[in-house]
């Protein structure tokens, strides 16, 4: 096996499938790599009656609906579940890109309708927009709750406000950083230390992290701080940031390579054989 390995930052309730893609994907590019996962954003979910209440009330009330994230999609989904609401299913549901979607049509939710952007470059609050309009014209006293964390998609919220859409924001989790103590850190510890020290001295780079979020970045960034290793680590390491946002917040941490690439596991392990092939 290549000593080079791949890690993948996405949160714990998505790490299991988003490996498992991304393995499949390589292995069709006839690529054998190691996978890690290490979810730098720990999701910590707030379930409370009063809170389950609010939503499903918001869900009545709504025309439109917005998650700005799997995560707030499975939070929302076991919130419901856990005092017995059902999804109602009259909601035009409007969605930043493929990983929302998939989770959400192999879920109980079944929306009378989806839109997302039109293809992977656009996957963002911008060419949500685009689609948006383009179904609706007229957004005045049009009804849109938007189900997300504590922080997320102020432009997208901005946008519709400003067409004098009735906007709701229920935020329903939390985001922290990794615990340095967890599991998944040590493991990648030991990783990190089982590397030949050869393929470090000579600049091989061989940490290739997989980065969606600007906010794991920042974790990313502080955790390493307080293990004496940031300058150590990003020096060995490449980013491939899934938008252009979070490519810049990890050239600010100071990853020595970082490519902004499309979403989704084949640009992922397309992108990875690139860069394999350069460093053989």
């Amino acid at each position: 096996m290549n000593s080079f390995k791949i890690i993948v930052t996405r949160p714990r309730d998505q790490l299991n499938q988003a490996i498992k893609s991304i393995q499949e994907a390589l292995i069709d590019n006839e690529i054998d790599l190691e996978v890690l996962g290490l979810p730098l954003l720990e999701i910590v979910s707030d379930i409370n009656e009063s809170l389950a209440k609010e939503l499903y009330q918001g869900l009545l009330e709504a025309q439109w609906l917005s998650f700005v994230s799997p995560n707030a999609f499975l939070t929302a989904d076991q919130l419901l579940k856990t005092f017995h609401y059902e999804w109602p299913t009259h909601l035009k549901l409007a969605l930043i890109g493929g990983g929302s979607e998939k989770i959400i049509l192999e879920s109980r939710f079944k929306p009378s309708l989806i839109i997302k952007p039109a293809n992977e470059e656009q996957w963002d609050s911008e060419g949500l927009w685009l689609q948006l309009f383009a179904q609706e014209k007229n957004w005045d006293g049009k009804k849109v709750l938007i189900v997300r964390g504590d922080t997320g998609r102020d432009w997208l919220v901005s946008r519709l406000e400003s067409e004098k859409a009735e906007v709701q924001l229920i935020s329903i989790y939390k985001r922290k950083n990794l615990d340095q103590n967890d599991e998944y850190w040590q493991n990648f510890l030991k990783k990190w230390e089982s590397l030949p020290k050869s393929r470090v001295v000579n600049e091989s780079k061989p940490l290739i992290w997989v980065m969606s979020s600007s906010l794991a970045c920042q974790y990313l960034s502080q955790t390493l701080i307080t293990l004496g290793l940031k300058e150590v680590i990003l020096s060995q390491s490449i980013a491939l940031a899934t938008h252009e946002k979070i490519a810049q917040k990890a050239k600010e941490i100071g990853f020595s390579k970082v490519l902004n690439i499309l979403p989704g596991q084949e640009s992922i392990s397309l992108n990875i054989k690139n860069l394999i092939l350069k460093k053989a």
